[in-house]
């Protein structure tokens, strides 16, 4: 019988931007502990992989719940390596165990914020729609292209799209969202079969500015350490 689906976090080491971010401590626990809970706290927790190349992430995934069923081959822990080839290598894993899935989710530790609710919502919604292929988590996106420009000497572009916007209004703007990196979640036999979380019928699930915080970069860390603080405060 057919679980419903494999929870894939991927955490090679060697960050550049942040030293092992991965298991860095934000608030009180290691970063890649806060994909682990919401998944396990999911009503769709089957399995919950680690794809890692790190001993030592591996011991504190585990210890957090999840299941380290091998540790990811040197040319899948590279800075070129694709986490479409991740993906797809923990899934022939899974194939050779006998284990069958409804859905394969990625989740990527610097995404901490995504909830329970976000992970059991986007199931929930790929459940009801038969036509869609997956669901990726995405974000309002923010400035809006009618401030950006191609880089130049002169801000032309921008300056004429400025004007526009005087006579347009920016309440009468479209609503433009992007991947914010939450979760990407496929249906199990078209991912081997495509290769990618993305097609036509890929739902979106749009989460809140906190939710969609992704860490790349020491600022981000910094943010989602307020964050914490806040919420914590907010608890008392």
């Amino acid at each position: 019988m057919k679980k419903k689906i494999l929870w894939l976090v991927t955490a090679r080491s060697g960050s550049k931007s942040i030293v092992d971010k991965n298991i860095k401590v934000l608030g009180k626990h290691p970063l890649i502990s806060y994909r682990i809970r919401s998944a396990n706290s999911s009503k769709f927790s089957n399995d919950i992989w680690v794809s890692t190349d790190s001993k030592e992430y591996a011991s504190i995934a585990k210890k957090y719940g999840a299941t380290i069923p091998f540790l990811r081959p040197e040319y899948l822990a590279s800075d070129d390596a694709d986490s479409v080839d991740v993906v797809l290598h923990a899934m022939d894993y899974a194939i050779k165990l006998n284990q069958e899935y409804e859905y394969i989710g990625l989740l990527e530790p610097t995404s901490p914020f995504i909830t329970v609710d976000d992970l059991d919502g986007s199931i929930d919604l790929l459940d009801n729609n038969k036509r869609a292929t997956g669901v990726v988590a995405v974000k309002e996106s923010r400035p809006h292209k009618i401030f950006i420009q191609k880089q130049n000497k002169y801000l032309d572009e921008l300056a004429n799209n400025l004007d526009k916007v005087k006579k347009q209004g920016r309440q009468n703007f479209d609503k433009e969202i992007t991947p914010s990196g939450g979760f990407y979640i496929a249906k199990w036999d078209f991912f081997l079969k495509k290769k990618s979380f993305y097609t036509a019928k890929t739902l979106s699930y749009e989460v809140d500015e906190i939710s969609g915080l992704e860490i790349d970069e020491p600022l981000d860390w910094e943010f989602a350490e307020f964050i914490l603080l806040k919420q914590n405060e907010i608890k008392k």
